[in-house]
């Protein structure tokens, strides 16, 4: 079963398609969510709100990607349910913005760049860096994985994320930089 039958599934309302769903993606939308949040209960609940927030979207949307679909809702239902909590420890998802925060000049992140043009520059960015780079980026920053869980995940060594990330970092910068930010 791959994206575009449970599409039709869901577009047919067959309540098959969640089962799917969640057999196909599950551990994957988990992950994400425990990785935000650092509560498998919470974590649970996305995963929940996803296959209803797909089951509620599908149709009319219609999704060309649809693992990156589901996976973008759970991302988004996990940060809504960190920014309600508005915890006072400082979680996975503050740390990562703090990082790179040191990227941008004038401090804070979410306060001084709009976030439609830092989204274009990412994807730029992201483009521009090999493969492995990327990959790494993205588990480190959107998937917000710890270094040593993207080591195991890739079969590198942890100084060898630790560097490529500060090195992604620094070609970051240098492209905002560029950008006058």
């Amino acid at each position: 079963m791959d994206g575009k039958n449970i599409v039709d599934l869901l577009n047919k309302r067959d309540e098959a398609a969640l089962s799917y769903v969640k057999q196909l993606y599950g551990a994957g939308i988990m992950d994400i969510a425990f990785n935000i949040l650092k509560n498998r209960q919470d974590a649970e609940e996305v995963l929940s709100d996803t296959l209803l927030t797909v089951w509620n979207n599908i149709p009319p949307d219609a999704p060309v990607n649809f693992p990156g679909y589901v996976y973008k809702t759970a991302r988004n239902r996990a940060l809504h349910v960190y920014r309600a909590k508005k915890q006072k420890k400082r979680s996975a998802v503050t740390v990562c913005i703090d990082e790179l925060g040191d990227c941008i000049s004038g401090g804070d992140v979410e306060g001084q760049i709009e976030e439609r043009r830092l989204a274009e520059l990412i994807d730029k960015f992201l483009s521009m860096l090999d493969t492995e780079n990327r990959r790494i980026f993205i588990s480190r920053f959107y998937y917000n994985m710890e270094y040593k869980q993207i080591a195991e995940k890739y079969g590198l060594g942890l100084s060898a994320v630790k560097m490529s990330v500060k090195r992604s970092k620094e070609k970051l910068k240098k492209l905002l930089d560029t950008e006058g930010y």
